[in-house]
């Protein structure tokens, strides 16, 4: 009688080796005609998708009073955003007062929008606007931010091109300070990036921080290109600097004004059922549900033998939503298997074993491996 250990869970991938980049979403500063001759003209309140070379008018609700973004980040809570604009904004009339540019807001589930960063009470003086955001660590880690002039908080004093790390203190929006090291130090030697260049937008995949600036900016050391123009999206992997993706027919006079990429991979809440009742002889059906984390838009599944414990390898690397289902020829022996989430930069969570987080498989289907907990 064969036995079949099942256990669930899920994750996210930008080893920027030998796969593509997962989609990314974007706004473009002005309007700007669709690069890629669909007869759309994109508007800064817009958010955009771009993958597999065409750009599409991102799956997400207008922004009531259609105010520009220029910030930008998925969140792991299917259905959550957040987003900074570019001018003060009561959102139509649902929020009570105007939020300014120094502020990010949440939208979540139910398009419903409410404060997240006060930047006045984080210590950010007027006339600074936060104009690139993104999340370190899921939905409760920490909030990267960028601002569009020399801003000094407290004894510090940040460039237009840094990132800088804020670390939740509260439960009110104003209850932020300051991180630490910075997130990306543009002055440092390791990265030389001139003071007369402004980063407009940023996100964390796959383990590199992925970078726009808003003119033509010389960037050493580099694997690329030596200047990166406004229509590239750079990656930093703490050492060099090399393209993650050139938007193709991009024009210059629009910048990209915002970029987020997928939420992380999550893991898989729920159990794995396997049925041997399927249409091919020999074969079993794997049937899971969804990661936890909006970043999960494939699975991988791994197949490992009971009693040989984390020697799991991968058996199916490609199991796109929404079938969330597989059928899989078991290897002799008695087996056992695990479906792990990914976001076409990372992995997610191989499940929980007693001593913790299970090992990733012997060859993995996506690489690095991100693990985030469950966003409440």
């Amino acid at each position: 009688m064969r036995k079949t250990l099942m256990a669930l869970c899920i994750a996210a991938t930008a080893a920027v080796v030998a796969r593509a980049a997962p989609p990314v979403v974007i706004v473009p500063e002005v309007p700007t005609d669709d690069p890629g001759g669909g007869g759309t003209t994109f508007l800064p309140a817009d958010f955009v998708e771009f993958a597999g070379g065409l750009y599409t008018p991102a799956p997400i609700l207008t922004i009531p009073g259609n105010p520009a973004i220029d910030a930008l980040e998925r969140m792991d809570k299917p259905g959550n955003w957040l987003f900074s604009v570019e001018a003060a904004s009561d959102l139509g009339g649902l929020l009570p007062s105007p939020a300014d540019p120094r502020d990010v807001l949440r939208r979540d589930s139910a398009a419903a929008y409410a404060l997240f960063f006060c930047g006045a009470g984080a210590g950010i003086p007027n006339g600074s606007n936060v104009d690139a955001i993104a999340l370190e660590g899921g939905d409760t880690g920490q909030l990267l931010v960028s601002f569009d002039v020399p801003t000094t908080i407290g004894a510090a004093t940040f460039d237009p091109a840094d990132l800088v790390r804020f670390r939740r203190i509260g439960p009110a929006c104003g209850n932020w300070a300051l991180g630490v090291p910075v997130a990306f130090d543009a002055s440092a030697a390791g990265a030389g990036v001139l003071a007369s260049s402004n980063l407009i937008a940023a996100e964390r995949i796959g383990g590199v921080l992925v970078l726009a600036f808003d003119v033509p900016t010389d960037l050493v050391p580099s694997l690329g290109p030596t200047t990166y123009v406004p229509g590239d999206l750079v990656q930093w992997d703490g050492v060099n600097f090399s393209t993650f993706v050139a938007l193709p027919s991009w024009p210059l006079a629009s910048l990209v004004d915002a970029v987020t990429g997928p939420a992380n991979p999550g893991r898989v809440p729920a159990t794995l059922h396997v049925d041997k009742s399927v249409v091919t002889p020999g074969a079993l059906k794997l049937t899971w549900t969804a990661s936890c984390s909006a970043g999960a838009n494939n699975y991988g599944i791994y197949e490992g033998t009971i009693g040989t414990w984390y020697g799991h390898t991968l058996e199916d690397c490609d199991d796109a939503p929404p079938a969330l289902t597989e059928e899989v020829t078991p290897a002799a022996g008695s087996n056992y298997y695990l479906v792990v989430p990914q976001n076409g930069a990372e992995e997610g969570s191989y499940g929980l074993a007693t001593s913790g987080e299970r090992p990733v498989g012997t060859a993995q289907c996506v690489v690095p491996q991100s693990i985030t907990a469950c966003p409440p």
